[in-house]
Protein backbone atom coordinates (compact mmCIF):
# COMPACT_ATOMS: atom_id res chain seq x y z
CA UNK A 1 0.00 0.00 0.00
CA UNK A 2 1.21 3.46 -0.78
CA UNK A 3 1.63 6.23 1.74
CA UNK A 4 3.05 6.25 5.23
CA UNK A 5 3.13 3.19 7.50
CA UNK A 6 0.93 2.76 10.54
CA UNK A 7 3.84 3.64 12.78
CA UNK A 8 4.61 6.78 10.75
CA UNK A 9 1.02 7.96 10.90
CA UNK A 10 0.97 7.40 14.68
CA UNK A 11 4.18 9.42 15.13
CA UNK A 12 2.71 12.25 12.99
CA UNK A 13 -0.51 12.38 15.00
CA UNK A 14 1.42 12.38 18.27
CA UNK A 15 3.63 15.20 17.04
CA UNK A 16 0.62 17.32 15.97
CA UNK A 17 -0.94 16.82 19.40
CA UNK A 18 2.23 17.88 21.25
CA UNK A 19 3.17 20.68 18.84
CA UNK A 20 -0.03 21.89 17.18
CA UNK A 21 0.19 24.07 14.10
CA UNK A 22 0.37 27.78 14.93
CA UNK A 23 -2.32 29.87 13.27
CA UNK A 24 -2.72 33.62 13.43
CA UNK A 25 -5.40 34.80 15.89
CA UNK A 26 -7.44 37.76 14.71
CA UNK A 27 -10.89 39.29 15.26
CA UNK A 28 -11.86 40.37 11.73
CA UNK A 29 -14.17 43.32 11.16
CA UNK A 30 -17.22 42.90 9.00
CA UNK A 31 -17.02 44.16 5.45
CA UNK A 32 -19.73 45.20 3.07
CA UNK A 33 -19.81 45.74 -0.64
CA UNK A 34 -22.19 48.22 -2.18
CA UNK A 35 -23.73 46.92 -5.39
CA UNK A 36 -22.94 49.00 -8.42
CA UNK A 37 -25.54 51.13 -10.18
CA UNK A 38 -25.74 53.60 -12.99
CA UNK A 39 -25.13 57.22 -12.01
CA UNK A 40 -28.01 59.57 -12.93
CA UNK A 41 -30.35 56.65 -13.54
CA UNK A 42 -33.93 57.58 -14.34
CA UNK A 43 -36.37 57.46 -11.42
CA UNK A 44 -40.06 56.89 -11.92
CA UNK A 45 -42.60 58.85 -9.88
CA UNK A 46 -44.19 56.01 -7.93
CA UNK A 47 -45.13 55.53 -4.29
CA UNK A 48 -41.83 53.85 -3.37
CA UNK A 49 -39.80 56.69 -4.85
CA UNK A 50 -41.97 59.40 -3.28
CA UNK A 51 -41.66 57.71 0.11
CA UNK A 52 -37.87 57.53 -0.26
CA UNK A 53 -37.82 61.33 -0.63
CA UNK A 54 -40.07 61.67 2.42
CA UNK A 55 -37.81 59.43 4.53
CA UNK A 56 -34.73 61.47 3.63
CA UNK A 57 -36.51 64.63 4.76
CA UNK A 58 -37.91 63.17 7.98
CA UNK A 59 -34.73 61.36 9.06
CA UNK A 60 -31.96 63.17 7.22
CA UNK A 61 -31.05 65.75 9.89
CA UNK A 62 -29.14 68.28 7.75
CA UNK A 63 -31.54 67.55 4.88
CA UNK A 64 -34.53 68.69 6.94
CA UNK A 65 -32.66 71.77 8.13
CA UNK A 66 -31.90 72.69 4.52
CA UNK A 67 -35.50 72.22 3.35
CA UNK A 68 -36.96 74.03 6.37
CA UNK A 69 -34.57 76.96 5.84
CA UNK A 70 -36.46 77.87 2.65
CA UNK A 71 -39.74 78.12 4.57
CA UNK A 72 -38.05 79.87 7.49
CA UNK A 73 -36.44 82.55 5.34
CA UNK A 74 -39.56 82.99 3.23
CA UNK A 75 -41.88 83.55 6.20
CA UNK A 76 -39.66 85.00 8.95
CA UNK A 77 -40.08 88.62 7.80
CA UNK A 78 -43.83 88.27 7.42
CA UNK A 79 -46.45 88.83 4.75
CA UNK A 80 -49.11 91.47 4.12
CA UNK A 81 -52.26 92.05 2.08
CA UNK A 82 -52.24 94.94 -0.38
CA UNK A 83 -55.19 96.65 -2.06
CA UNK A 84 -56.94 99.97 -2.63
CA UNK A 85 -60.02 99.08 -0.60
CA UNK A 86 -58.87 99.20 3.05
CA UNK A 87 -62.03 97.54 4.36
CA UNK A 88 -61.66 94.65 1.93
CA UNK A 89 -57.97 94.32 2.82
CA UNK A 90 -58.76 94.07 6.54
CA UNK A 91 -61.51 91.54 5.88
CA UNK A 92 -59.16 89.31 3.84
CA UNK A 93 -56.44 89.64 6.50
CA UNK A 94 -58.89 88.47 9.16
CA UNK A 95 -59.96 85.50 7.03
CA UNK A 96 -56.32 84.51 6.39
CA UNK A 97 -55.62 84.56 10.13
CA UNK A 98 -58.61 82.29 10.72
CA UNK A 99 -57.38 79.88 8.04
CA UNK A 100 -53.83 79.79 9.49
CA UNK A 101 -52.25 81.04 6.30
CA UNK A 102 -48.72 80.74 7.69
CA UNK A 103 -49.24 77.04 8.37
CA UNK A 104 -50.49 76.60 4.83
CA UNK A 105 -47.53 78.51 3.39
CA UNK A 106 -44.99 76.53 5.44
CA UNK A 107 -46.51 73.20 4.46
CA UNK A 108 -46.78 74.29 0.84
CA UNK A 109 -43.11 75.22 0.63
CA UNK A 110 -41.88 72.07 2.39
CA UNK A 111 -44.04 69.63 0.40
CA UNK A 112 -43.21 71.34 -2.88
CA UNK A 113 -39.48 70.98 -2.16
CA UNK A 114 -39.73 67.39 -0.89
CA UNK A 115 -42.22 65.95 -3.41
CA UNK A 116 -42.21 68.59 -6.16
CA UNK A 117 -45.87 69.44 -5.49
CA UNK A 118 -48.03 70.30 -2.48
CA UNK A 119 -51.77 69.62 -2.34
CA UNK A 120 -54.06 71.29 0.20
CA UNK A 121 -57.82 70.88 0.29
CA UNK A 122 -59.90 74.05 0.37
CA UNK A 123 -62.70 72.80 2.61
CA UNK A 124 -65.99 74.68 2.24
CA UNK A 125 -68.77 75.11 4.78
CA UNK A 126 -72.41 74.08 4.82
CA UNK A 127 -75.66 75.93 5.37
CA UNK A 128 -75.04 79.68 5.66
CA UNK A 129 -71.35 79.08 4.89
CA UNK A 130 -71.95 77.00 1.79
CA UNK A 131 -69.32 77.74 -0.84
CA UNK A 132 -67.10 79.66 1.59
CA UNK A 133 -63.64 78.37 2.45
CA UNK A 134 -63.60 77.46 6.14
CA UNK A 135 -60.33 75.49 6.38
CA UNK A 136 -57.13 74.72 4.46
CA UNK A 137 -56.25 71.05 5.00
CA UNK A 138 -52.82 69.75 3.87
CA UNK A 139 -53.04 66.39 2.11
CA UNK A 140 -50.32 63.75 1.56
CA UNK A 141 -48.62 64.77 -1.67
CA UNK A 142 -47.35 61.23 -2.32
CA UNK A 143 -50.97 60.06 -2.75
CA UNK A 144 -51.91 62.56 -5.50
CA UNK A 145 -51.85 62.46 -9.28
CA UNK A 146 -52.52 65.41 -11.58
CA UNK A 147 -55.01 64.87 -14.43
CA UNK A 148 -54.40 66.87 -17.60
CA UNK A 149 -56.28 67.31 -20.86
CA UNK A 150 -54.92 66.64 -24.34
CA UNK A 151 -53.07 69.97 -24.29
CA UNK A 152 -51.34 69.20 -21.00
CA UNK A 153 -53.44 71.69 -19.01
CA UNK A 154 -54.41 70.49 -15.50
CA UNK A 155 -58.06 69.39 -15.40
CA UNK A 156 -58.29 67.88 -11.92
CA UNK A 157 -56.66 65.65 -9.33
CA UNK A 158 -56.90 62.07 -8.10
CA UNK A 159 -56.23 61.20 -4.46
CA UNK A 160 -55.41 57.56 -3.68
CA UNK A 161 -55.72 55.63 -0.46
CA UNK A 162 -53.66 52.75 0.88
CA UNK A 163 -50.98 51.67 -1.61
CA UNK A 164 -52.12 53.90 -4.51
CA UNK A 165 -53.62 50.85 -6.23
CA UNK A 166 -56.94 50.57 -4.49
CA UNK A 167 -59.56 53.20 -3.69
CA UNK A 168 -59.29 56.74 -5.05
CA UNK A 169 -61.41 59.86 -5.46
CA UNK A 170 -61.42 62.57 -8.12
CA UNK A 171 -61.17 66.22 -7.10
CA UNK A 172 -61.90 69.30 -9.18
CA UNK A 173 -59.39 72.12 -9.53
CA UNK A 174 -61.30 74.44 -7.17
CA UNK A 175 -61.14 71.86 -4.35
CA UNK A 176 -57.34 71.83 -4.16
CA UNK A 177 -54.71 74.52 -3.56
CA UNK A 178 -51.78 73.27 -5.64
CA UNK A 179 -48.29 74.60 -4.86
CA UNK A 180 -45.31 73.87 -7.10
CA UNK A 181 -42.11 75.94 -7.04
CA UNK A 182 -39.66 74.50 -9.58
CA UNK A 183 -40.49 73.03 -12.98
CA UNK A 184 -38.92 71.54 -16.08
CA UNK A 185 -40.54 72.74 -19.27
CA UNK A 186 -43.49 70.58 -20.28
CA UNK A 187 -43.45 68.52 -17.08
CA UNK A 188 -46.75 67.75 -15.38
CA UNK A 189 -45.24 67.62 -11.89
CA UNK A 190 -42.89 69.98 -10.11
CA UNK A 191 -39.24 69.24 -9.40
CA UNK A 192 -38.37 67.68 -6.06
CA UNK A 193 -35.29 69.28 -4.52
CA UNK A 194 -34.57 66.09 -2.57
CA UNK A 195 -34.80 64.05 -5.78
CA UNK A 196 -32.23 66.35 -7.40
CA UNK A 197 -29.91 66.01 -4.40
CA UNK A 198 -30.65 62.34 -3.65
CA UNK A 199 -27.28 60.97 -4.78
CA UNK A 200 -25.34 63.53 -2.74
CA UNK A 201 -27.60 62.97 0.29
CA UNK A 202 -26.90 59.23 0.14
CA UNK A 203 -23.15 59.76 -0.34
CA UNK A 204 -23.00 61.99 2.73
CA UNK A 205 -24.94 59.42 4.79
CA UNK A 206 -22.61 56.63 3.68
CA UNK A 207 -19.54 58.75 4.39
CA UNK A 208 -20.66 59.64 7.92
CA UNK A 209 -21.65 56.03 8.57
CA UNK A 210 -18.21 54.84 7.43
CA UNK A 211 -16.41 57.47 9.50
CA UNK A 212 -18.45 56.57 12.56
CA UNK A 213 -17.62 52.89 12.16
CA UNK A 214 -13.93 53.71 11.69
CA UNK A 215 -13.81 55.97 14.75
CA UNK A 216 -15.60 53.40 16.89
CA UNK A 217 -13.29 50.66 15.65
CA UNK A 218 -10.15 52.71 16.34
CA UNK A 219 -11.66 53.97 19.59
CA UNK A 220 -11.18 50.45 20.97
CA UNK A 221 -7.41 49.94 20.75
CA UNK A 222 -6.04 46.85 19.07
CA UNK A 223 -2.77 45.28 20.15
CA UNK A 224 -0.03 43.11 18.79
CA UNK A 225 1.49 40.78 21.40
CA UNK A 226 4.82 39.04 20.86
CA UNK A 227 5.08 35.95 23.08
CA UNK A 228 8.21 33.98 23.92
CA UNK A 229 11.90 34.41 23.17
CA UNK A 230 13.37 34.70 19.71
CA UNK A 231 13.30 31.31 18.00
CA UNK A 232 11.00 29.80 20.61
CA UNK A 233 7.67 28.18 19.64
CA UNK A 234 5.21 28.90 22.50
CA UNK A 235 2.40 26.88 20.92
CA UNK A 236 -1.08 27.82 19.77
CA UNK A 237 -2.77 27.52 23.20
CA UNK A 238 -0.45 30.20 24.60
CA UNK A 239 -1.17 32.54 21.69
CA UNK A 240 -4.91 31.96 22.01
CA UNK A 241 -4.83 32.71 25.72
CA UNK A 242 -2.97 36.02 25.26
CA UNK A 243 -5.21 37.07 22.35
CA UNK A 244 -8.37 36.34 24.38
CA UNK A 245 -7.16 38.51 27.24
CA UNK A 246 -6.29 41.40 24.92
CA UNK A 247 -9.67 41.15 23.20
CA UNK A 248 -11.49 41.66 26.50
CA UNK A 249 -9.59 44.80 27.53
CA UNK A 250 -11.49 47.90 28.63
CA UNK A 251 -10.60 51.36 29.94
CA UNK A 252 -10.09 50.05 33.50
CA UNK A 253 -7.82 47.13 32.61
CA UNK A 254 -4.17 47.10 33.62
CA UNK A 255 -1.60 44.86 31.95
CA UNK A 256 1.01 42.80 33.83
CA UNK A 257 3.11 40.26 31.93
CA UNK A 258 6.36 38.33 32.22
CA UNK A 259 9.47 39.49 30.40
CA UNK A 260 8.77 37.14 27.50
CA UNK A 261 5.59 39.03 26.43
CA UNK A 262 5.80 42.31 24.53
CA UNK A 263 2.57 44.24 23.75
CA UNK A 264 2.40 47.03 21.16
CA UNK A 265 -0.67 49.23 20.51
CA UNK A 266 -1.83 49.42 16.88
CA UNK A 267 -3.47 52.47 15.24
CA UNK A 268 -2.56 54.67 18.20
CA UNK A 269 -3.10 57.84 16.13
CA UNK A 270 -6.80 57.13 15.39
CA UNK A 271 -8.61 57.99 12.14
CA UNK A 272 -7.16 60.86 10.12
CA UNK A 273 -8.74 63.45 7.81
CA UNK A 274 -12.25 62.90 9.17
CA UNK A 275 -13.17 66.58 8.84
CA UNK A 276 -11.85 66.67 5.28
CA UNK A 277 -14.03 63.73 4.21
CA UNK A 278 -17.07 64.98 6.13
CA UNK A 279 -16.80 68.52 4.74
CA UNK A 280 -16.46 67.16 1.20
CA UNK A 281 -19.77 65.28 1.16
CA UNK A 282 -21.62 67.79 3.37
CA UNK A 283 -20.55 70.65 1.09
CA UNK A 284 -21.74 68.82 -2.02
CA UNK A 285 -25.06 67.98 -0.35
CA UNK A 286 -25.62 71.60 0.72
CA UNK A 287 -24.79 72.74 -2.80
CA UNK A 288 -27.25 70.24 -4.27
CA UNK A 289 -29.97 71.45 -1.88
CA UNK A 290 -29.18 75.08 -2.73
CA UNK A 291 -28.34 76.35 0.77
CA UNK A 292 -25.12 77.86 2.20
CA UNK A 293 -23.33 75.79 4.81
CA UNK A 294 -23.72 78.68 7.27
CA UNK A 295 -27.49 78.17 7.13
CA UNK A 296 -26.92 74.59 8.36
CA UNK A 297 -24.81 75.87 11.26
CA UNK A 298 -21.50 74.79 9.69
CA UNK A 299 -18.70 77.34 9.39
CA UNK A 300 -17.12 77.26 5.96
CA UNK A 301 -13.39 77.20 5.52
CA UNK A 302 -13.50 79.74 2.69
CA UNK A 303 -13.26 83.46 3.25
CA UNK A 304 -16.21 85.54 4.37
CA UNK A 305 -16.64 87.26 1.03
CA UNK A 306 -17.39 83.91 -0.61
CA UNK A 307 -19.83 83.00 2.15
CA UNK A 308 -21.55 86.39 1.74
CA UNK A 309 -22.02 85.80 -1.98
CA UNK A 310 -23.58 82.39 -1.31
CA UNK A 311 -25.91 83.92 1.27
CA UNK A 312 -26.97 86.62 -1.19
CA UNK A 313 -27.68 83.99 -3.85
CA UNK A 314 -29.77 82.00 -1.38
CA UNK A 315 -31.78 85.08 -0.38
CA UNK A 316 -32.38 85.87 -4.07
CA UNK A 317 -33.69 82.33 -4.51
CA UNK A 318 -36.05 82.83 -1.57
CA UNK A 319 -37.21 86.06 -3.21
CA UNK A 320 -38.10 83.99 -6.28
CA UNK A 321 -40.03 81.61 -4.00
CA UNK A 322 -41.95 84.66 -2.73
CA UNK A 323 -42.99 85.60 -6.25
CA UNK A 324 -44.01 82.02 -7.06
CA UNK A 325 -46.17 81.83 -3.93
CA UNK A 326 -47.83 85.15 -4.77
CA UNK A 327 -48.73 83.89 -8.26
CA UNK A 328 -50.11 80.67 -6.77
CA UNK A 329 -52.03 81.90 -3.72
CA UNK A 330 -53.55 85.05 -5.20
CA UNK A 331 -55.68 83.42 -7.95
CA UNK A 332 -56.36 80.15 -6.09
CA UNK A 333 -57.16 81.55 -2.63
CA UNK A 334 -57.08 85.33 -2.20
CA UNK A 335 -59.45 86.07 -5.11
CA UNK A 336 -61.98 83.61 -3.69
CA UNK A 337 -61.78 85.20 -0.24
CA UNK A 338 -62.19 88.77 -1.53
CA UNK A 339 -64.81 87.96 -4.17
CA UNK A 340 -63.20 90.55 -6.44
CA UNK A 341 -60.35 89.05 -8.53
CA UNK A 342 -57.25 91.22 -8.46
CA UNK A 343 -58.60 93.70 -5.90
CA UNK A 344 -56.51 92.31 -3.03
CA UNK A 345 -53.13 90.63 -3.27
CA UNK A 346 -50.96 88.62 -0.90
CA UNK A 347 -47.38 89.93 -0.79
CA UNK A 348 -44.24 89.18 1.21
CA UNK A 349 -41.81 91.46 2.97
CA UNK A 350 -38.27 91.35 1.67
CA UNK A 351 -36.19 88.48 3.00
CA UNK A 352 -33.26 90.80 3.73
CA UNK A 353 -33.63 93.60 6.34
CA UNK A 354 -30.88 95.48 4.50
CA UNK A 355 -33.11 95.74 1.43
CA UNK A 356 -35.93 97.12 3.60
CA UNK A 357 -33.54 99.78 4.90
CA UNK A 358 -32.49 100.70 1.36
CA UNK A 359 -36.15 101.08 0.42
CA UNK A 360 -36.75 103.43 3.37
CA UNK A 361 -33.69 105.49 2.45
CA UNK A 362 -34.91 105.73 -1.15
CA UNK A 363 -38.36 106.94 -0.07
CA UNK A 364 -36.79 109.55 2.24
CA UNK A 365 -34.60 110.91 -0.56
CA UNK A 366 -37.54 111.14 -2.97
CA UNK A 367 -39.61 113.08 -0.40
CA UNK A 368 -36.73 115.50 0.22
CA UNK A 369 -35.77 115.94 -3.42
CA UNK A 370 -37.66 119.20 -3.86
CA UNK A 371 -39.40 120.50 -0.69
CA UNK A 372 -41.01 123.43 -2.54
CA UNK A 373 -42.46 121.32 -5.35
CA UNK A 374 -42.61 117.70 -4.13
CA UNK A 375 -43.07 115.08 -6.80
CA UNK A 376 -44.80 112.70 -4.38
CA UNK A 377 -46.76 113.04 -1.17
CA UNK A 378 -47.05 111.27 2.21
CA UNK A 379 -49.71 108.91 0.86
CA UNK A 380 -47.23 107.55 -1.73
CA UNK A 381 -44.57 107.12 0.95
CA UNK A 382 -46.94 105.23 3.27
CA UNK A 383 -48.04 102.93 0.47
CA UNK A 384 -44.43 102.29 -0.60
CA UNK A 385 -43.41 101.45 2.96
CA UNK A 386 -46.67 99.60 3.65
CA UNK A 387 -47.67 101.86 6.56
CA UNK A 388 -51.37 102.36 7.26
CA UNK A 389 -52.82 105.71 8.24
CA UNK A 390 -53.46 104.43 11.77
CA UNK A 391 -49.79 103.41 12.12
CA UNK A 392 -48.56 106.76 10.76
CA UNK A 393 -50.03 108.82 13.58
Amino acid sequence: MGGRSLFGRAIARLNSAVNPAINSYTHPASTSKRPGRNIFSRRERDLAELESWEVRYLQGGPVREAIDSYALYALSNGWYVDGENEALVKDVEARLDELDIEGSLWQGIVDALVFGDAFQELATGMGDLEGEIVAILPRPAKMFDIITDNAGVPAGYVQYYGNRQSESISLSLDRILHVSLFHVGGAKYGMSLINSAKDDIDRDARMIDSLTDAIERHGHPRYHARVGREGEDPGQPALDAVADQLHDLNSKTELATCRDVEITALDATGVGNTKLYSDLTLGRMACALGVPLDVLGVTEGSNRSTATVRQDVFENKVGMVHRRLERIYNPQLIDRLSGVPGAVKLKFNDVSPEDELKEAEYVAKVLQADPFSPIVGPAWARKRLRITEEEAF
